[in-house]
């Protein structure tokens, strides 16, 4: 058998063009590979680092449950929803195949108030633009976010098991302004449940009525609703920032 060094360059390469590789599930089998078999997987496995999100869009069975790296709704919706009828969709706190980074930060800043763009992966004319307006920890199903959308334009649906793309078309700049919020308590009371409704999690200090600084025990109920537990019950200003 002749060098590899010594066969001809093929300078144009299309999809059924081959090469010989191990066939890691078959024993390292020697098999022939298709470039379009290489792509299919580089491009559904996400295997390629890029700006967009990547996603399946699942619709909801009972057998199966949420999936991680999906996009879904709560319930059965059905398998070919169009994009004009949506305003809210349940979606994985991990994008598809890549379960090490979680994106719930993401999901609050920089998308909400945000415009954006959903694709089928590998269907640029299935799209639909939308205004990100919230995110909110599904309660029953902790591993999804529950998002609101508004629907801007597009001609798109989610179609069962397809692929689609999340980037941002334009970030809203008022966003990155830090926001606040101060709490006032004015009955004394050793537990409070504050909504502040920031979209994140945010850092907690307390003065108690003269304004002295207080510590508490500080539990993250949602993006937007914490629980202070104090020592003792007194009143005074809870800062969020």
């Amino acid at each position: 058998m002749a060098r590899i060094s010594t066969y001809p360059l093929d300078t144009v390469v299309v999809g059924t063009d081959k090469w010989i590789g191990s066939d890691s599930q078959q024993l390292f089998a020697t098999k022939n590979f298709t470039a379009d078999a290489v792509a299919d997987f580089i491009n559904d496995d996400n295997k390629v680092n890029s700006q967009s999100l990547q996603y399946r869009y699942m619709d909801y069975d009972p057998t199966v449950g949420y999936k991680e790296g999906t996009i879904s709704f709560f319930g059965n919706v059905g398998s070919d929803v169009l994009f004009s009828t949506v305003t809210t969709f349940m979606i994985s706190k991990y994008q598809f195949n890549r379960y090490s980074d979680s994106l719930v930060n993401f999901y609050s800043s920089p998308l909400v108030g945000s415009v954006v763009l959903l694709s089928q992966a590998n269907k640029i004319s299935n799209w639909g633009v939308f205004q990100w307006t919230g995110v909110t920890q599904n309660v029953t199903f902790p591993e999804m976010y529950d998002i609101t959308l508004t629907y801007v334009s597009g001609p798109g649906s989610f179609i069962d098991t397809k692929d689609y793309l999340l980037s941002i078309l334009t970030y809203n700049v008022s966003a990155s302004n830090d926001k606040n919020f101060v709490y006032t308590q004015a009955t004394p009371a050793s537990t409070w449940v504050v909504t502040h409704n920031l979209n994140k999690y945010t850092a907690v200090s307390v003065v108690d009525s003269n304004d002295i600084e207080v510590y508490c025990s500080v539990d993250y109920d949602s993006l937007n609703t914490v629980t202070l537990t104090f020592s003792a019950p007194f009143s005074g200003k809870a800062f969020f920032n």
